[in-house]
């Protein structure tokens, strides 16, 4: 289409330019040869003339509007130089690049306004959620200015307080508050004015005068216009909770603080965290001493290993019931019943155990006693019997001594009767110094005194089973006041305890000194020693590591020296001998009673 019309531009220049020559001829006859000769020749320059002075400028701006037209903007006309031609190339092209630009800031217009569509639909929704989530939380929710003036409640606030919307917004915020509140409350607000948030809790008035327990957290939305939020929860319910734990646990710490038995918390690690007043008490700590203390600390050594044994068992069911021996801080042993119980989180995961020590020790005093006491009673029934029977014994055979039998087998059978009816006398005699005590006959007596007359009395009987005393007297001692019998008893029998734990022979030294406010007296032998398991029991009464002995001795030996104030105390080791320690106390005027 372009180019047919373009051909017949050129044709029509064509016939316009042999026309003018046409007529040229006509009006120039005297040259009208040559013109005829010239005529095609200026017709092609002519044309040649025209075709680039007019009509290719004219045809690239045609091609060029064309372009434009078909939204090819940036389409160059390619008419170059000045003139009318190339200011109207310039001109048009102008008019392209403004068109280009103006489709560039409309379709960036139509961006803009799209965007706008979409955010305004952003903000519609995004209002509506928030409006749904005022609505209903869960909280109530007050919008309110810096004056307190409140400009927006949800329904949670409504309900809360029981009044309406309407009759909310006609209520300064403030005033919403309990009068004793209302100190705080206007400290609080001042605050979130100045920080922009606060929490605190407080107390709101309902419509009917109640009152709630609220948690209330301001923050500021909007400073310039001065506008605030509070979101107001109620707490009443968990206040009461809190209310009721405290009482349990001031219960529960007054319980435990005011026990008699032993209770303690410990951590996974076994770490007391907790002692009540009694167990400090009862073992001689400060509370500050055991806190972080292992509970292995306050065991003794065989209970350590009971503990060990329970440990699995504990494990297994999650507490246990068993007897320990506990040590006081001056080591001494408290016997009882632990009952422990661990402690859980809600992961099930081990945090600790709480446990009750019960103190039987003076139960078992209790116990023993009432043993004692029924063995005692045993014990004076047998000896009234035995000396009985004794006493006729002892007499046919004295009577039959007196008849100077002529038979020297004989006599010496009646002195052997007589001899071991002797001896069962002194068990009898013991017995019943074990089962009733006799108030004795105390003075003033001089103890180094009192062991030379004991030495004195086994010592040749001793060498003969090669049994050497040594003895190693303080002189200058303070006399003490005592039984002087029963304070020789016990030495006797000590002496007889030494010896007979050296059957191969051996050595014991007496020695005597000072304290003080006492007497020592020591007895040492050289024999193999006791066992420390059997050291504990050897003051019970019939207990005896002896083949024939009847574990008595050592037990009426411990009571007459406790009824003199003073101490028996045994320190042995296998292989490394027995020291039997008596302290008599020396001061003037201290009575006793005798065993």
């Amino acid at each position: 289409m372009r180019l047919s019309r373009q051909i017949a531009v050129f044709l029509l220049a064509a016939a316009l330019v042999l026309t003018l020559c046409s007529l040229w001829v006509q009006s120039h006859p005297r040259h009208a040869a040559w013109s005829a000769a010239s005529v095609p020749v200026f017709a092609v320059l002519a044309m040649l003339a025209a075709w680039r002075f007019l009509f290719r400028p004219l045809s690239r701006l045609s091609q060029a509007s064309e372009a434009f037209r078909s939204g090819q903007l940036d389409h160059r006309t390619g008419v170059e130089g000045g003139g009318e031609w190339g200011s109207l190339s310039e001109t048009l092209e102008k008019l392209a690049a403004d068109l280009s630009q103006a489709n560039l800031s409309l379709d960036a217009l139509r961006r803009d306004h799209s965007g706008c569509l979409e955010s305004e639909r952003g903000l519609k929704d995004s209002e509506e959620h928030f409006r749904r989530l005022f609505e209903f939380s869960n909280d109530a929710v007050f919008i309110y200015d810096f004056d307190g003036k409140l400009t927006d409640v949800n329904k949670k606030a409504s309900d809360m307080l029981g009044y309406s919307r309407d009759e909310l917004l006609a209520i300064p915020f403030l005033e919403l508050q309990a009068e004793n509140e209302l100190g705080q409350s206007k400290a609080a607000f001042k605050t979130s004015a100045k920080t922009g948030s606060l929490r605190f809790e407080s107390t709101l008035q309902k419509k009917d005068g109640t009152p709630i327990n609220v948690e209330i957290s301001s923050s500021i939305v909007d400073l310039k216009k001065g506008v605030m939020q509070s979101i107001v929860s109620n707490i009443t319910e968990r206040k009461e909770m809190e209310k009721s734990l405290r009482e349990s646990e001031e219960k529960f710490r007054t319980f435990m603080e005011t026990a008699s038995d032993l209770m303690f918390i410990t951590d996974a690690l076994g770490h007391f965290t907790y002692v009540n007043d009694a167990m400090a008490g009862r073992l001689g700590y400060a509370k500050a001493e055991l806190l972080g203390t292992p509970f292995t600390e306050i065991l003794d050594k065989d209970s350590i290993e009971m503990a060990k044994i329970k440990r699995q068992e504990f494990a297994d069911t999650g507490e246990n019931l068993h007897q320990l021996v506990w040590e006081t801080k001056n080591r001494r042993k408290i016997i009882g019943e632990m009952k422990a119980v661990a402690i859980y989180d809600a992961d099930g995961v081990f945090h600790g155990m709480r446990g009750i020590f019960r103190d039987t020790t003076e139960r078992k005093k209790v116990e023993e006693s009432q043993r004692l006491a029924e063995m005692g009673k045993l014990a004076a029934d047998m000896a009234h019997e035995v000396n009985n029977q004794l006493m006729v014994i002892s007499t046919r055979a004295n009577i039959s001594l007196l008849r100077k039998p002529k038979d020297e087998e004989l006599v010496k059978d009646l002195k052997i009767i007589m001899n071991q009816c002797q001896q069962v006398k002194d068990i009898v005699k013991r017995l019943l110094q074990f089962s009733k005590p006799s108030k004795g006959d105390f003075k003033e007596i001089g103890v180094n005194e009192s062991v030379e007359w004991v030495v004195q009395l086994v010592e040749k009987q001793f060498l003969d089973h090669q049994v050497l005393i040594k003895r190693s007297l303080s002189p200058g001692l303070p006399s003490v006041r005592a039984d002087e019998k029963q304070i020789q008893e016990v030495f006797l029998n000590l002496m007889r305890n030494a010896f007979e734990a050296m059957e191969g022979g051996g050595t014991i030294t007496v020695s005597t000194a000072a304290g003080e406010d006492e007497v020592r007296i020591d007895f040492t032998d050289t024999g193999g020693g006791i066992p420390e398991g059997d050291l504990q029991h050897l003051f019970d009464p019939f207990f005896t590591t002896k083949e024939h002995g009847t574990g008595l001795g050592l037990s009426v030996c411990y009571g007459i020296v406790k009824a003199h104030n003073g101490d028996l105390r045994l320190k042995s080791g296998v292989g490394r001998g027995t020291t039997a320690t008596v302290t008599l106390p020396f001061e003037n005027g201290r009575e006793g009673k005798a065993a």
